[in-house]
């Protein structure tokens, strides 16, 4: 019941499904990265937003996964250092008055593990974070190992209590459970 109540409100309008991307991580191409970097920054529409220098955008190291990871496949002894790698990468966001530098995030670079394990692993960020506070009443945090050792047990468990296999009809829920100001019914 929980996941049919949250998971139906998930924006699919903004945030396209990515089951066609969900493939064999051989045949991605550049532009399928570069398509879910607009998709994660919520540039899909109109070149104004998919540039350097937007702030709220990774163009830059956008560009750089869809240049490097192509034809990458992810073991899954090799996520820990894929994720520590992805999360930690800067870019430098220039201005005539100022220079911003920003971190790509684990929030991202959990979005392209998503993309490369064919969605074995969810996306994780701040409104799946606030989703798993409501739900346990624990801290969410933002880190690589956090992710791996306590985000992925708990999501693992919520699949299996929600009786299904589809791991992203799950995750969507938990974009939308997590939202800043959400509606509460008797369903926890």
């Amino acid at each position: 019941m929980w996941l049919r109540e949250w998971g139906d409100d998930f924006p699919k309008e903004k945030y396209p499904p990515l089951d066609h991307f969900l493939r064999e991580p051989a045949s991605l191409t550049p532009e399928d990265f570069e398509y879910l970097g607009r998709w994660k920054d919520g540039a899909l529409k109109g070149e104004k937003k998919w540039k350097p220098n937007v702030a709220s955008v990774a163009f830059p190291i956008w560009m750089q996964a869809a240049h490097e990871l192509p034809g990458t496949r992810i073991e899954h002894l090799e996520v820990p250092g894929f994720l520590a790698e992805w999360s930690a990468k800067t870019y430098a966001d220039e201005f005539s008055n100022r220079t911003v530098q920003k971190r790509f995030g684990l929030a991202r670079a959990t979005t392209i593990l998503h993309l490369l394990s064919r969605g074995t692993y969810p996306i994780f960020d701040s409104r799946v974070r606030r989703a798993f506070r409501r739900l346990t009443g624990d801290k969410a945090y933002d880190r690589v190992d956090w992710y791996l050792g306590s985000y992925l047990p708990f999501f693992s468990q919520l699949v299996s209590e929600c009786r299904t296999d589809d791991k992203k009809a799950v995750d969507n829920a938990l974009f939308m459970y997590g939202r800043k100001r959400p509606y509460f019914t008797n369903v926890p």
